[in-house]
């Protein structure tokens, strides 16, 4: 080995362990706020984090290919992909088929309204309109 590869080597090696250390971080933070539902989780900073954990790997792989940088390489590929296919496939996957089709009267439900009192739909159907709205995400 000459003086220049164990230069490179070296130089590689803290890009390396960056790349494996922000690949894990990344991969243990969504994974723990994840059950935290107050917390949103915008797609663009995991995966973002996760895409410049691949960028530090390939770096490290162009200065050296040894086994920590191919490993970083690897890992972080594979959390990228992970990542993407939970975000892209798994979550936009309906969980089955809808309950009532569109055009279909919604069944009678009761909820409270602003006041805290119970509300049927029964109590409105047919004498005025109801519109139904759902909070979907966070405020």
């Amino acid at each position: 080995m000459t003086t220049r590869d164990l230069r490179s080597a070296l130089r590689a090696s803290p890009l390396a362990i960056a790349a494996l250390v922000l690949g894990a971080g990344t991969a243990g933070a969504f994974v723990g706020l994840l059950s935290l539902a107050s917390i949103p989780l915008p797609p663009a900073w995991y995966l973002g984090a996760l895409g410049l954990a691949v960028a530090l790997a390939l770096s490290a792989v162009w200065r050296a290919r040894r086994w920590l940088t191919v490993s970083a390489l690897a890992l972080s590929v594979l959390l990228l992909v992970g990542a993407g296919l939970f975000h892209f496939v798994a979550m936009r996957i309906p969980p089955g088929p809808p309950l009532v089709a569109i055009g279909e009267p919604a069944p009678d439900f009761t909820l409270p309204d602003a006041a805290g009192r119970p509300v049927s739909l029964s109590t409105f159907r047919g004498k005025r309109p109801v519109i139904l709205v759902f909070y979907r995400g966070y405020w």
